[in-house]
């Protein structure tokens, strides 16, 4: 089992990758991810989200992306316009990882309003 801490704690188990929110921001990221995830399934960029409870969601698990994917980044801003904000960590490799060999986000909670939050 992995964990990782941020707004979220982020539990790697078997197949799946559950991350609990910390507060409200980590809450509303897992209520945004699963908006996102249920518009924007069929781009094939997100990582499988299993399901969202209070906050709480449950992603398929990923393989780490060992190099930033640069074309990837280009093309989520423009397939998915909610994720072109300025304050949106695309090109940060820890978002990323890779699933049947492409490109997949794996932390996509963030949006405008949320990252006004970090200030």
């Amino acid at each position: 089992m992995k964990l990782k801490i941020s707004t979220r704690l982020v539990l790697v188990i078997g197949e799946s990758a559950i991350k609990l929110p910390l507060g409200r921001r980590g809450y509303l990221q897992g209520k945004n991810e699963k908006d996102l995830y249920s518009r924007y399934a069929g781009t094939g960029m997100l990582a499988p989200l299993k399901w969202e409870r209070f906050g709480i969601t449950c992603l398929q698990r990923c393989e780490l992306a060992t190099i930033l994917p640069t074309e990837a980044i280009i093309e989520i801003k423009s397939r998915i316009p909610e994720l072109d904000i300025q304050r949106c960590d695309l090109y940060n490799i820890d978002n990323w990882g890779t699933r049947g060999g492409k490109p997949v986000l794996i932390d996509y909670g963030v949006s405008e309003y949320i990252s006004t939050l970090y200030r």
